[in-house]
């Protein structure tokens, strides 16, 4: 099984994923292979360069990551913001995409249950990779303030961060996270039961 899990940011799809990761499934989270793309001297880290300047490098050659986002994530230029942020996605969704496919693949001919995690589904292009998906929703306010407290941002800012995150209009599966970790979990299980069942048919 491939099972896409996507959600708009502070949703709670990450603990979803390591959810599964206890359950022996192998999680494939498109943010954290993301930054690993960044790594100095890689295409990415040098498209990044050439695009934004060597002013988003550390003393080690690193992507400081606050910088850049203050580039992509700037409340006060949102027009300029929002052109960084595509630019930076053309940059990195291809290599992304590639990394993630390749995994995929690695892990099916093992015989593995994969979750692939996602905020941008429609960017992602994995549609053909999954054969499920599962949306992961909760309330705005809700979703705001975990990412506030997690990433120590603005209203502003995590504002412009989900502006372009789009829910996907025909999910297999739609869980509702209301901030209860075990009532988040129970439903999980029903999904998993569910697909078990399914399988075993």
């Amino acid at each position: 099984m491939v099972l896409g899990i996507t959600g708009i940011s502070g949703a709670g799809k990450h603990t979803v994923g390591e959810f599964l990761k206890q359950k022996g499934w192998v999680v494939l989270d498109a943010d954290k292979i993301a930054h690993s793309l960044y790594r100095p001297y890689t295409g990415v880290w040098k498209a990044i360069v050439k695009e934004f300047g060597e002013d988003v490098l550390t003393q080690k050659d690193l992507i400081n990551r606050v910088k850049l986002g203050k580039i992509v994530f700037n409340a006060s230029k949102p027009k300029e913001s929002a052109a960084a942020l595509a630019k930076l996605n053309q940059i990195v969704h291809p290599y992304l995409r590639r990394k993630i496919k390749n995994d995929i693949h690695r892990h099916f001919r093992r015989k593995s249950n994969i979750a692939v995690v996602v905020a941008l589904w429609r960017e992602s292009g994995l549609e053909a990779c999954c054969e499920k998906l599962l949306l992961i929703k909760s309330k705005p306010e809700l979703m705001e303030k975990r990412i506030q407290m997690r990433d120590g941002i603005s209203t502003e800012t995590y504002q412009m961060r989900v502006k372009n995150q789009e829910e996907p209009k025909q999910p297999d599966f739609i869980i509702n996270n209301k901030g209860s970790k075990q009532a988040l979990l129970r439903e999980l299980d029903d999904v998993l039961e569910y697909l078990t069942k399914k399988d075993e048919k």
